[in-house]
Formats: structure tokens, C-alpha cells, sequence
């Protein structure tokens, strides 16, 4: 019977050792937490401002008037359209202006959305009319709408709904894109700096 010899199995070759591993990357200078938190800050500080802006036009008076028959003469921003504010309470007053420096009546308009507001501790306020401010030198006549009320009348900025949803939206926007992108860039920063070598070793 013949023997069959089998042939050695070659030695067994070790993988080769794995390379040294290199040496970390330093970690990120403080200055970028600073710029982080900047960017963080920033954001919240232009959101804010931004809201406090938009709500403030709301509240802004250029000019108050009795509503007691007789005219009175008053200067208002010519800026843009303003607003006749009646306490929402009673009867609205009946109010004429003039632009003093034409001698023409300014048209009033209804306003476009409905705005109120609360004022000075005089309660509840809303806007009646808007108009043109013309020269900005005017001059108001009102009426109180009931005979046994005297109605104060304020005259101010007339709201606008695109401006006030305009304000609204680049407040969220500065919040977003420069406090959202300040956190990102912290988090970032925070990881390189925790897998990082000192940046005193060399």
C-alpha cells in the first residue's frame, strides 16, 4: 500500500505590525470658542432688537389731539402714512385733516388689517383711519362720537402688514443663521478640542 506523504504547510507569516499611529492634531485656539459665542450672541442680540423694533412702531405717538369739535394744529414725521388711534370704548369720533402748508383735506382710509393696542393706562386703543402725512404740518378737527364723551386722539405711525410680518421674519432669520450657525461652529470646536493634543507640545 503506498503511503502518501503530505507537504509541509509553509510557516505561518505574522500580518505585518500596524503603522505608529500619527501624532493628534492640536486642539483649536480659545479665540474660535470666542468667535462661537459671538456669533451666539449676535444672533440673540439683532433677533431681539429686531422684535422690539417691529412692536414698537405699533406704540409710537407723534401727536395727541382732544376730540372736543375745535382744530388743532400738530406736526407729524413725514416718513410714511399715519395713523388716528381711538379709544375702542364708545363711539368712534368723526375727524377732518388738513395739510396746512396746501389748505387741502387729507383723505382718510380705512386701514388695511385690523390694529390695536393698549396705551398710556387709557385702555384699549385701535387704529381708524390712516392717511398721508403731506407736509407733515396738519390740521385735525374731531368730533367725539358721543356728546357726553370727550375722546383723546392720537396720531402715529400707520402699521403696515408687511412691514410688521417683514420685521418679524429677519428677526427669526438673524436668530437662526447667526445663533444657529455660532452653536454649530461651537460644537465643532468643542469635539477638535476634546480629541486634541495640547497645543503646548510640540
Amino acid at each position: 500500500m503506498a503511503c502518501v506523504t503530505t507537504p509541509p504547510y509553509p510557516p505561518y507569516a505574522a500580518p505585518p505590525p500596524a503603522p505608529p499611529p500619527g501624532p493628534r492634531r492640536r486642539r483649536p485656539s480659545a479665540w474660535w470658542f470666542l468667535l462661537a459665542g459671538g456669533l451666539i450672541v449676535a444672533g440673540i442680540a439683532i433677533g431681539a432688537t429686531m422684535l422690539v423694533l417691529t412692536f414698537k412702531g405699533l406704540f409710537d405717538t407723534d401727536a395727541t389731539v382732544d376730540a372736543d369739535g375745535r382744530p388743532h394744529s400738530v406736526s407729524v414725521p413725514t416718513d410714511g402714512d399715519r395713523a388716528l388711534w381711538f379709544e375702542t370704548a364708545g363711539a368712534d369720533p368723526t375727524c377732518e385733516v388738513v395739510d396746512e402748508e396746501t389748505g387741502d383735506p387729507v383723505t382718510l382710509r380705512d386701514p388695511v388689517g385690523s390694529y390695536t393696542r393698549e396705551d398710556g393706562g387709557r385702555g384699549e386703543q385701535h387704529a381708524a383711519w390712516t392717511f398721508d402725512a403731506g407736509s407733515g404740518d396738519l390740521r385735525i378737527t374731531c368730533s367725539p362720537g358721543s356728546p357726553e364723551r370727550s375722546t383723546v386722539v392720537e396720531i402715529g405711525p400707520a402699521p403696515e402688514l408687511s412691514g410688521f410680518f417683514g420685521g418679524i421674519a429677519i428677526a427669526i432669520a438673524a436668530a437662526l443663521l447667526l445663533g444657529g450657525g455660532g452653536f454649530v461652529l461651537l460644537v465643532v470646536i468643542a469635539i477638535l478640542y476634546a480629541t486634541g493634543r495640547p497645543r503646548s507640545t510640540t
